[in-house]
């Protein structure tokens, strides 16, 4: 195969291919490709293979480009291809050069390929921004579209319009009626409106909602998580409607843990069971909840990211650790809270990003370390009104 990656030999170049793109980033960074992928040269027809269905499964339906699925343990769960021996294809960053080399597919990928004629792999080691590149280039699917897009995409990436995910939000009909029935069951969806909640994330601590500064909370409210159940108590007394689903992939205890009937809170593991267990990808589950959802809230993890790229879908975003301007395009019907230690760290971050039009996200800087149940609670009756 001909190697490329994001930033070496030249991909943007390529015209008519059957390409294999191979992915081995986290779930976020995939709904980020979403905003990519509606960019490239359309005269590549591209495929897209990593180890691990549940995130792959993101892009089933997608008009843009076809998942590959691997096969083999780790058939459902994310990996490296370290059980089949196959690490990362054999390859190395380093080996992108644009040159042929030989690599070590699993047979399921080696079938397509041979099948379709694919010949090209591009790697694509997402080029973080951390908030150093400069709009219109400013998130990581901006700055990976620029290394990876033709020139004439370019004009739609600098027009201060926000990019279009790619993602089909489509799912089977089996796979919406089973996801549906289970919520019913347990939750009682149907008679209640949901919200989604992403409290926390497996990259950074300092991005969870209720982890840092419990000293700033009042004695005896010091408990990890506090803020969010103060939330859901104020969105109850406001209408009991609400059923809330919080995104913990498997069942935790005590202060680990949102779980409660008394506040309709439910966990994902509660209703579908262990994401290290589930025979159904993740993605695709995901995709069918948010079909069902009414509201979404959550740090930058991957179905908070998820949510942001489903352009009808009320959102609020908390920012604790990271600003909003590294990750997800602006839409409409989302407002993102951001802390006052995350307004000290990075002030230049967010006066670029407040002033850029179309590009600036709907921000609300709070004048607290922490973000409440109270600030929260706002902003979703700011979004619902």
């Amino acid at each position: 195969m001909q190697l490329f990656s994001h930033d070496r030999g030249g991909y943007s170049s390529i015209r008519n291919r059957n390409v294999l793109v191979y992915w081995p980033h986290g779930f976020g960074d995939l709904v980020g490709l979403g905003y990519v992928l509606p960019l490239l040269d359309p005269s590549n027809k591209l495929w897209i293979t990593r180890f691990g269905d549940d995130y792959l499964s993101l892009m089933d339906g997608s008009d843009y480009i076809s998942p590959v699925f691997a096969g083999g343990p780790p058939a459902v769960h994310s990996g490296d291809g370290g059980a089949l021996n196959l690490r990362h294809f054999g390859l190395t960053y380093d080996q992108m050069n644009g040159e042929k080399k030989t690599v070590s597919l699993p047979r399921s990928v080696h079938e397509v390929c041979r099948r379709h004629k694919i010949s090209t792999l591009l790697w694509t080691s997402y080029p973080e921004t951390v908030g150093r590149q400069p709009f219109p280039y400013h998130t990581k699917a901006r700055n990976l579209a620029r290394y990876i897009a033709p020139r004439s995409s370019f004009p739609v990436i600098e027009s201060n319009v926000p990019l279009i995910n790619g993602i089909n939000f489509n799912v089977a009909p089996w796979l919406a009626a089973w996801v549906e029935a289970r919520l019913r069951n347990v939750t009682g969806f149907g008679d209640r409106k949901l919200c989604i909640l992403s409290r926390n994330g497996y990259t950074a601590i300092n991005k969870n909602w209720g982890h840092c500064w419990r000293e700033d909370m009042p004695p005896g409210k010091q408990r990890e998580g506090e803020e969010c159940r103060d939330f859901m108590r104020l969105l109850l007394k406001k209408d009991r409607k609400w059923v809330f689903l919080v995104m913990e992939d498997r069942l935790y205890e005590d202060d680990h843990t949102l779980r409660s009937k008394g506040l309709n809170c439910f966990s994902f593991a509660d209703i579908f069971g262990s994401v290290q267990e589930s025979t159904i990808p993740f993605g695709l589950i995901l995709k069918a909840i948010l079909n069902l959802a009414s509201l979404s809230i959550g740090v930058p993890v991957g179905p908070f990211h998820l949510s942001m790229a489903k352009r009808d879908l009320p959102t609020v975003g908390i920012w604790l650790g990271h600003s909003p301007t590294w990750y997800d395009e602006p839409k409409q019907c989302a407002l993102h809270l951001v802390s006052s230690e995350v307004a000290r760290k990075h002030p230049e971050i967010l006066l670029d990003n407040t002033e850029t039009g179309c590009l600036g996200h709907r921000i609300v800087i709070q004048p607290t370390r922490i973000i409440t149940g109270a600030q929260v609670l706002s902003a979703v009756e700011t979004l619902l009104q």
